[in-house]
């Protein structure tokens, strides 16, 4: 084999070898992307529900994650909403009537999120026998925001 044969070859294998390793971490980056997704909403949905007995919430989790497209899209959503929101915030000068639309936005984007979740609960509700909907605990007062801390 001459020279200029075995460096087409060499050529074509280190492209090849390139090629796949960078398909393999792009393969990887996407599957711990997804596992991330994931944890995060776990720990976001075990800090959101944490009236709700834990089968009740790890049943919650899976409807959630049944649609993982539809999430990730309400989230993102909100995301991009809330980061035009603060953008516009810190704008010089304040554009008022900007700010409160993307205020209106957050908000729609809130709700839509807040409404999938809520959908996901209610599913599971309905399958969930009473006394285990009586282990259910409101929060002790106030809208059970920010652990409504007594003064």
């Amino acid at each position: 084999m001459t020279a200029a044969p075995r460096r087409r070859t060499t050529l074509v294998l280190a492209i090849v070898l390139a090629a796949s390793l960078c398909l393999n971490l792009f393969l990887g980056g996407a599957w711990l992307a997804g596992r991330w997704f994931e944890r995060r909403m776990e720990t976001t949905t075990a800090s959101v529900m944490r009236a709700y007995p834990p089968e009740l919430r790890r049943d919650v989790l899976r409807r959630l994650l049944q649609d993982r497209a539809e999430l990730r899209s309400a989230v993102g959503g909100l995301r991009e909403a809330r980061l035009r929101m603060f953008a516009l915030m810190r704008a010089d000068p304040l554009d008022r009537g900007a700010l409160d639309a993307a205020m209106a936005e957050v908000r729609a984007r809130t709700g839509a999120l807040q409404a999938l979740l809520q959908s996901a609960l209610a599913d599971t509700l309905a399958g969930t026998p009473a006394e285990e909907r009586a282990k259910i605990l409101p929060p002790n007062a106030g809208l059970g925001l920010l652990d409504d801390r007594d003064p």
